[in-house]
């Protein structure tokens, strides 16, 4: 990746926020898809933020990869929006979608090297500019 395409990876994107463990395990690769109650015709880079509070159902699924305190209430990363679609439409296309809500399928997870700690928002939404110019700049750093 480049300089320029790490600062275009970012910059007027959306972003959503996910409970932890979900958000880690999406940015480790385990897990390519995120289960919502709606669905977006939206794609492109997501900016990944970590809501405040975790899922406490999912701490010991996510302790088998190897997460064990993921960051909470902090942008995360990125990955690329490719798809969304209904269950009703795949039948369950990974081992990780849930039945009966749509799948927003997630590509090219990438970590940044540190959480950036801000507040998220609930739906998909436009981040804060200083969000997405601090993000600009871990992106840039990182593929520098």
């Amino acid at each position: 990746m480049t300089t320029h395409t790490a600062t275009r990876a970012v910059e007027g994107r959306r972003a959503l926020s996910i409970r932890q463990p979900w958000a880690a395990l999406i940015l480790a690769g385990h897990k390519p898809v995120e289960n919502r109650t709606w669905g977006t015709r939206w794609r492109g880079v997501l900016l990944l933020h970590a809501g405040q509070r975790p899922d406490p159902h999912a701490t010991t699924l996510a302790a088998r990869y190897g997460i064990t305190s993921p960051p909470t209430g902090a942008y995360l990363g990125t990955a690329v929006l490719a798809d969304v679609h209904h269950d009703r439409d795949c039948g369950g296309c990974t081992a990780w979608s849930e039945p009966g809500v749509w799948h927003w399928v997630l590509t090219h997870p990438r970590a940044f090297a540190e959480p950036i700690r801000a507040p998220g928002q609930r739906g998909l939404y436009t981040p804060p500019t200083a969000i997405t110019t601090h993000a600009t700049v871990r992106a840039v750093e990182e593929v520098a």
